[in-house]
């Protein structure tokens, strides 16, 4: 296997806590769903960011899972924490909660790999089956610009721009304040667009020349509730 291969140190268990197994079938769907999701967002800060695309107001697709369904066959087993410790514990616990004693006992899985059956000649019309359907639920904030507007105006977003790293360019008006300048220094034209992305609350602002493609875009993102800039490119 390759050193980066996650299999590579995977040492098979054949016992495990059933909520711990639980556990780690829920953090495998949510890996899943962040690697998704960080794919959008991705595809997102490059349409913002670029000249074409960012005036069309397109939206990147997001991929959700609408449920996952598991089902389970395992050896499942009773054991019982002997432990002084956890057993006061949980009977401090109780006393609290008014709740029915557990006496410290626990469910445990054993997965029924082929490895499994052969190593203890289990069979496997014993087992136990365990059903878990996974749904998603709604996202507690609004990325809709018109019911979750931004804080920040584009003037004072432009500002932000200009003032940072990014090698924008510039000229000064009257009162002496930095703006986009309309051409740069080979006398190519030069354009300006603040575009508002609701769902990260961020702000892109983008100069680029429209006639010359091998001037490089200028493009950074403000955070719409401190101003910060990260410059996006180049």
């Amino acid at each position: 296997m390759s050193p980066t291969d996650p299999l590579a140190n995977a040492l098979e268990t054949f016992a495990a806590p059933i909520e711990g197994l639980i556990i780690a079938l829920g953090q495998g769907v949510a890996k899943a769903q962040k690697a998704l999701d960080q794919n959008s967002i991705a595809t997102q800060e490059a349409i913002d960011t670029d000249p074409v695309l960012s005036q069309y107001g397109l939206q990147a697709t997001w991929y959700q899972f609408p449920s996952v369904t598991m089902q389970l066959k395992l050896s499942l087993s009773i054991t019982q924490d002997q432990s002084p410790a956890t057993s006061s514990a949980a009977a401090a616990a109780v006393s609290r909660a008014a709740l029915p004693v557990s006496s410290g006992l626990r469910i445990i899985a054993q997965p029924l790999s082929a490895s499994f059956q052969t190593h203890f000649n289990y069979d496997s019309q014993a087992a136990s089956q365990i059903n878990l359907t996974m749904v998603p639920v709604p996202s507690p904030s609004s990325g809709n610009a018109v019911t979750n507007p931004p804080k920040q105006t584009q003037a004072a977003v432009l500002a932000a721009a200009l003032t940072s790293s990014a090698p924008f360019v510039t000229t000064t008006n009257a009162q002496g304040a930095k703006v986009p300048a309309n051409t740069d220094s080979s006398g190519d034209a030069l354009n300006i667009a603040i575009n508002f992305n609701a769902a990260a609350r961020l702000w892109y602002v983008l100069q680029w020349a429209p006639s010359n493609a091998a001037v490089l875009p200028v493009s950074v993102a403000v955070d719409d509730a401190s101003l910060s800039v990260r410059i996006v490119s180049p």
